[in-house]
């Protein structure tokens, strides 16, 4: 009897399908790991709204929304950017940091409009590698603007005080450098150096994040 029921049992066992094969762990692949990296930013790039950027020179001014929704930089942006930042006419192209720096520091003061002094120009240092740009921000002290941006790392900073120029330098470089300067438009006085027991230290702890406007 007990081998009859052993003999049953192999039977059915017999006749039985195979396990079905285990279907992943819902917790392998996560939304996070599954989604591509643009998705970690497209919250805050999808709420900015546009800045105001306008040229001193020309009075030419457009609204420009430098982030796409998903994060990454948009070309045309650039391009408007780089038209109204253009002292010659010609527009030529700027770092993408020098431009995410700026637009940076008008998300920081409310979207204060952005008043272009200077972009590129010729025999200019910086100036005429596009990584600089003379710039004023509506409604804000150069002093002010000044001081924000030397926290800032990897950048140099030079805000000039001559009554009839009021407006900061900034330039993407490492290392950071920051100075004053009281030259009256057209004349070339020394500068002032400020110096910063930290700027190594915060300069090593660049990260590309810290470029954007969060």
């Amino acid at each position: 009897m007990r081998i009859t029921l052993v003999l049953a049992a192999f039977a059915i066992a017999g006749d039985a399908p195979a396990d079905p094969p285990r279907e992943r762990h819902p917790c392998i692949e996560t939304t996070l790991i599954a989604a591509p990296p643009s998705a970690r930013v497209a919250h805050w790039a999808g709420v900015l709204q546009p800045v105001e950027v306008e040229s001193v020179s020309s009075h030419t001014r457009v609204a420009i929304r430098l982030y796409a929704n998903d994060g990454s930089v948009d070309a045309k942006a650039r391009d408007t950017f780089e038209q109204i930042a253009a002292s010659t006419g010609e527009a030529h192209p700027l770092a993408v940091r020098l431009e995410q720096l700026i637009v940076k520091a008008a998300y920081h003061f409310q979207r204060a409009r952005v008043l272009v002094v200077s972009g590129w120009r010729p025999n200019a240092g910086r100036h005429s590698s596009g990584d600089a740009l003379d710039f004023k921000l509506v409604g804000v002290r150069p002093a002010q603007l000044a001081a924000y941006l030397r926290h800032l790392p990897r950048a140099g900073v030079g805000v000039y005080t001559h009554p009839r120029t009021q407006f900061v330098h900034l330039d993407v470089r490492e290392p950071s450098y920051h100075w004053i300067d009281a030259s009256p438009p057209g004349v070339k006085w020394p500068e002032a150096h400020l110096r910063d027991p930290y700027v190594s230290q915060r300069d090593a702890s660049w990260t590309p994040d810290m470029d954007l406007p969060l």
